[in-house]
């Protein structure tokens, strides 16, 4: 059924040079395929995928050295010079710090004798993180990423254990710890609730010292769209832009504001739920499969398996599956309505899975099209209104 879906995409005319498509740097390795929290957002297990289940609960050291070796070949072959792996899962520091460290000494030892750079980052729920993986992690310049959505009141609606208790506590205590640690390289990423105020979420972060934030929008498309009206998340980011923009002397950085802008003035995205960009990063499951986009997830049980082991298949083989190439191609897929619009180089027609729809694939506008508009929009008249001061004053009287 999966693949019927995908293919209902047309593929597109054009293509890239036969064996040579857009190549990532980026891995995202599922150290772990379980969690100690029951996110009621999450896109692992509470959107209808339950591939989890049959997975191994942690990734064995078999497979990540068969792995790293593939990342390592795949690099050499293409003369990349480094490439990024996320540690990620479910929870990664389940896994323990045992087999962390040996597969941070790993890393090393393939980049010393490949002389590809292997930066490392870890996107934790921090629940476990204490002094002892913060000095793992700083003493072999990981960058660390946590997952909260702001205050007591508001992470702990949805970022819950399985027995109903909120993790705000464990995470800030994280927090501090991090903020208190010289060399420690962090950030945050919050999936945004439009019941809540993006200024206060920001100002919580800035206040316990966060440089830097990812503000998500949830995971819904048109097969399962949110819960709010149309316009409560463009109300949220517009808010949230204007006092980032404005009221702070020493803003944090924001990756959807500083790329949205970035694209405006003529300049690139780093957030992959803006521009023209190919999806390219690749996951590895705990079970050592090369697979896409995790969060397409979302849009159908089972949608994102692909069978290519790490043992049996290098890297590039996940270039010819239908999921992998419409993630590749999907700026061609655009309807009329995204290519006529004037946002369109910079909204990219929105995050990918967000553009699902059951009987036309991903040829459709993010389900928030309304709401992205608005806020580029705003963003827009914001900038572009500073824009014309800077001029006038440059202008001799």
């Amino acid at each position: 059924m999966t693949e019927a879906v995908l293919m209902r995409d047309p593929m597109p005319s054009s293509s890239f040079a036969p064996g040579n498509p857009p190549l990532t740097t980026t891995f995202v390795l599922k150290i772990a395929e379980r969690c100690n929290l029951n996110c009621s957002y999450c896109y692992m297990y509470n959107k209808g995928d339950t591939s989890f289940l049959g997975r191994p609960k942690f990734m064995s050291t078999e497979l990540a050295t068969a792995m790293l070796a593939r990342i390592a070949s795949y690099a050499q072959r293409h003369n990349l010079p480094e490439v990024t792996l996320v540690l990620h899962g479910g929870e990664p520091l389940l896994i323990g710090h045992r087999w962390v460290q040996w597969f941070l000494d790993q890393t090393r030892c393939v980049a010393n004798s490949t002389g590809i750079s292997l930066n490392v980052g870890v996107q934790t729920n921090a629940t476990l993180l204490d002094e002892h993986w913060v000095a793992l992690f700083t003493e072999h310049n990981v960058t660390i990423g946590v997952s909260c959505d702001g205050p007591k009141e508001w992470n702990d609606r949805d970022r819950r254990d399985f027995n109903g208790r909120g993790s705000y506590d464990k995470v800030r205590t994280a927090l501090d710890l991090l903020a208190a640690t010289p060399g420690a390289h962090w950030g945050v990423l919050t999936v945004v609730n439009p019941e809540t105020r993006g200024s206060a979420v920001l100002k919580h972060f800035t206040d316990i010292g966060v440089r830097r934030i990812d503000f998500i929008w949830p995971d819904f498309n048109h097969d399962h769209p949110p819960p709010w009206p149309h316009g409560m998340l463009a109300n949220y980011f517009c808010e949230l832009f204007d006092y980032w923009y404005d009221e702070l002397p020493s803003p944090p950085r924001i990756r959807f504001f500083e790329s949205a802008m970035s694209l405006m003035l003529g300049g690139r995205s780093e957030c992959d739920a803006l521009g023209l960009n190919p999806v390219a990063d690749i996951m590895v499951e705990s079970d050592g499969t090369w697979e896409p986009l995790d969060t397409l997830r979302v849009c159908g049980n089972g949608m994102t398996r692909t069978g290519l082991d790490v043992r049996t298949h290098d890297v590039e083989d996940i270039w010819a599956v239908p999921l992998y190439q419409i993630g590749l191609h999907n700026e061609e897929l655009l309807p009329q309505v995204c290519q006529s619009c004037a946002y369109h180089r910079v909204c990219g027609g929105g995050y990918l899975p967000h553009r699902y729809r059951r009987d036309t694939g991903f040829a459709n506008p993010s389900i928030y099209c309304a709401d992205l508009l608005a806020v580029l929009s705003h963003i827009h008249r914001r900038i572009a209104a500073d824009l014309d001061k800077i001029r006038a004053a440059a202008v001799p009287a």
